[in-house]
Parts: structure tokens; sequence; C-alpha cells
């Protein structure tokens, strides 16, 4: 099956929604755990780019 490029571009946005989403959980959980606001967004920001790692790996495979 050939994948287009707006489908290709969708499932990207997709996976930035699903990133963000969680990098924001993350960051909640944190602070709301009693840490700082530094230690909130470390959380937030590996969340992400541990997130955005996989699902891009995971939509490379599909992809290909």
């Amino acid at each position: 099956m050939r994948w287009d490029f707006r489908t290709r571009v969708l499932l990207v946005v997709v996976a930035v929604l699903l990133s963000l989403t969680a990098s924001l959980s993350a960051a909640l959980l944190s602070y709301a755990s009693g840490g700082g606001g530094h230690q909130a967004v470390g959380w937030a920001a590996g969340t992400f780019a541990g997130s955005m790692t996989i699902t891009l790996g995971v939509l490379a495979i599909l992809l290909a």
C-alpha cells in the first residue's frame, strides 16, 4: 500500500500531539508531587524526546 504525502504528514502531526500530551502530563505529575519548575521542565523534555523517538520509529517501520 502506498502512503501519500498528506497521510504521512497527518501521522507525524498526530505523533507530535501525542508526545505533547504525554510531556504535559509528566510535567504536571512532577510539579504536583512537590518537584520544582526545573524538575517539571526536565521531565517534560525527557518525556517528549522519548515519546517522539518511539512514535517516529514506529511510523518509520509502518510506512516503510
